[in-house]
């Protein structure tokens, strides 16, 4: 089972990461709440400013979420790719 998250940045209040995260018994949101191994735009980011993690889809299949991802990828674009 799977969960899929974003990252929203707090003084803009816009998403600025989306992700896929794997759930067993012992992860509570692991990787949605990590700051390790993360890029260094996204670090660069969080010393700017705060941000709230949000759960979009939790409990699904790892398919369902990576779809998913790449809908919301989609849908906010990419920074990297001038798309977002």
């Amino acid at each position: 089972m799977a969960y899929l998250y974003r990252h929203i940045r707090l003084d803009k209040n816009q998403p600025f990461y989306i992700g896929v995260g794997g759930l067993n018994k012992f992860d509570n949101y692991r990787r949605a709440n990590n700051k390790t191994y993360r890029s260094s735009w996204w670090k660069k980011i969080i010393k700017k400013t705060d941000y709230k993690v949000e759960i979009l889809f939790d409990n699904v299949s790892n398919k369902y979420a990576l779809e998913k991802e790449k809908e919301f990828i989609k849908l906010y674009g990419r920074k990297d790719l001038g798309t977002g």
